[in-house]
């Protein structure tokens, strides 16, 4: 195994803060580069919203309980660390995803740093078996902590989005279903709720539930909604609801034009993708017929090349 002077562990070690300060500055600079380029998510969520997700993810989870017991040590750590661009960062992405868990940011933050910590640990082990005096170099795996947990949360945020654009108009049918019945508006809004349980835009419409039980106006709730849920479905389900209460029109009836005419939009955006996925498979379509004429006539080719140049 290969030694070194004792003399080298300063350097050694210096050499290993700077790498460590060179992959966070560029992890930082990175997420700001594409921070600038996503629309942000206001966090509209009071601590009751928060208590409901954290209780409903106890329910789901024994070892959610048990890991929300030992995080308060880890917690307190984070707080004494100037960690505050690591925060702003992951509270955004978590505000994208949906506050799964209904963890606040300092919790997030410990999190993050548990998640570096785990990879410290191995790392560490695999240097102390080349070299001892790289060990120090270990500690760069707490700075892909909060990168590894921030793409879990962009990915979350992504899966998401697509729910609920896709569920929207089902959503706008069953309210429309619901109170043509003779249902309130608040009922209808309760059996959505009922019937998409565990999927997103119930979640998010279980909050406005909460909301107008607590003495916010319908407005109020479902703007807040729009700003957790930014979709442009969503974004257009409150518009027109919003008008219709301002204008005193019947809200079944605009909701009713609302699902027929995303009906309409789900159709062209259809039309639209299977356009464009004819253009993308033309070009492997192209190079699998290129390569079918090439098996067929290959034999010939190579005959008639042989035997031109035994004739000359």
């Amino acid at each position: 195994m290969p030694t070194s002077d004792a003399g080298d562990l300063p350097i050694l070690i210096l050499a290993s803060v700077i790498f460590g300060v060179s992959v966070g500055l560029m992890i930082f600079a990175i997420g700001q580069l594409l921070k600038s380029t996503r629309e942000p998510v206001a966090a509209v969520i009071g601590d009751a919203q928060r208590r409901i997700r954290r209780e409903k993810a106890r329910q789901d989870s024994s070892t959610y309980s048990v890991f929300l017991s030992l995080l308060p040590v880890a917690v307190g750590v984070c707080r004494m660390l100037p960690l505050e661009s690591v925060r702003e960062s992951l509270s955004e992405r978590y505000a994208e995803a949906g506050w799964p868990g209904g963890l606040d940011d300092d919790e997030l933050v410990a999190i993050a740093m548990l998640v570096g910590l785990g990879l410290v640990i191995p790392l560490a082990l695999l240097l102390l078996m080349i070299e001892p005096f790289l060990v120090p170099a270990s500690l760069v795996g707490l700075l892909f902590g909060p990168g590894l947990v921030s793409s879990r949360l962009g990915g979350m945020a992504k899966e998401r989005t697509a729910k609920i654009q896709r569920t929207m108009p089902f959503v706008l049918d069953l309210l429309v279903l619901t109170m043509r019945a003779g249902a309130s508006f608040r009922l209808a809004v309760q059996r959505v709720t009922i019937d998409f349980e565990d999927h997103p835009i119930g979640i998010e419409f279980r909050a406005a539930l909460t909301d107008m039980e607590m003495g916010v106006t319908t407005r109020d709730a479902f703007e807040a909604l729009a700003q957790r849920a930014p979709m442009p479905a969503v974004r257009t389900f409150v518009d027109e609801l919003v008008q219709s209460d301002e204008l005193g029109r019947p809200v079944a009836d605009t909701l009713e034009e609302l699902a027929d005419r995303t009906r309409e939009r789900r159709i062209q955006e259809a039309t639209e993708i299977a356009g464009k996925a004819k253009v993308k498979v033309l070009v492997p379509g192209m190079l699998v017929l290129v390569a079918t004429m090439l098996l067929l006539f290959a034999p010939f080719i190579v005959k008639f090349w042989y035997q031109g140049i035994q004739l000359g």
